[in-house]
């Protein structure tokens, strides 16, 4: 309902005491009478809520607003509560499962702290045992040479042969053939040494270039006849056969040849009846050597021919 327009001017808070509140969002304008003395009213018009609160701010209940507020407040608040003991269960179960897995490792390091006590216990005897050993070892005189000493001064009678001496390593692979065997290479290592005996003591070892695999191996001595130039040369080989072959030594050139062959009783045929070998130090410095044989299928054909480079004296 709208106010009738009179001619006395009726002041912003009359008019508002006489209109009643609206339960819209906004209140519907007043139009204030007009005096030619007195100013203009402002009447711009204001939400119904302002107006309802500037009019009962002291004695009306909560506006909408607030308790949409509220509600939205207490329902935080609920959610809040939910979260802290839904949490609260979540860390008393984390909890007992830390308790558990602390209470398990405390248990697998009781077990690993009795086996250390265990093993320190069987260490101390195994000490005590050998330290036992090591007494009873000392109170017995060595047969071996003590470490360290010198080495054994070369005997005159293989003087003749010391240019053999040393370590030896092929270079180039040593090569192979005869005619019933495939061409092939091959490496080989030659220890040849002395004890300060009328000898020198000998081991040629032979491996596959490619995969280092072991091939053929001798080993064997070196003896000289007092006096001459004569030579033997005992040799005992990993395919059954043991030979004693006999030359001379001229300078730096040693040629022998088979005197005696024997063999295991399963030697695989065709067997070989004679060996002839030559061994020379070149011009370079390097160990020559070329072994021939015959077998009873084959005449004397060359077999095998190797160089040798000097690692070790």
């Amino acid at each position: 309902m709208e106010p009738g327009c009179s001619g006395t001017s009726l002041g912003p808070e009359k008019g508002l005491a006489q209109s009643p509140p609206s339960s819209s969002l906004t209140a519907t304008p007043q139009k204030p009478s007009q005096s030619p003395s007195a100013p203009p009213t402002d009447v711009t018009p204001k939400p119904a809520a302002e107006a309802v609160q500037s009019e009962h701010s002291d004695a009306s209940p909560m506006s909408i607003n607030e308790v949409i507020l509220s509600a939205s407040g207490a329902c935080r608040l609920i959610d809040s509560l939910h979260s802290y003991c839904f949490s609260s269960r979540q860390s008393k179960s984390q909890v007992c499962c830390l308790r558990e897995q602390v209470e398990k490792k405390n248990g697998e390091l009781k077990s690993l702290r009795q086996r250390v006590s265990r093993s320190d216990s069987q260490v101390r005897k195994l000490q005590e045992k050998l330290d036992e050993l090591q007494k009873a070892g000392a109170s017995r005189p060595s047969s071996l040479p003590p470490l360290g000493r010198e080495p054994p001064k070369m005997n005159p009678v293989v003087e003749p042969l010391s240019w053999m001496l040393g370590t030896w390593l092929s270079d180039p692979p040593g090569a192979g053939t005869f005619p019933t065997l495939q061409p092939f290479q091959y490496l080989e290592e030659v220890h040849i040494s002395h004890v300060g005996q009328p000898m020198l003591n000998f081991s040629f070892n032979a491996f596959h270039p490619d995969t280092r695999k072991p091939m053929h191996r001798e080993c064997g001595f070196i003896r000289l006849e007092p006096d001459t130039n004569k030579v033997a040369f005992v040799s005992a080989q990993n395919t059954g056969i043991v030979e004693v072959e006999e030359g001379e030594v001229n300078g730096q050139e040693l040629c022998i040849a088979s005197h005696s062959i024997a063999r295991i009783s399963f030697a695989k045929e065709p067997h070989v009846e004679q060996i002839t070998r030559k061994f020379r130090l070149n011009s370079e410095g390097k160990l020559e050597q070329t072994v021939s044989m015959a077998t009873t299928t084959q005449p004397m054909t060359q077999h095998l021919h190797v160089t040798y480079k000097k690692v070790t004296p």
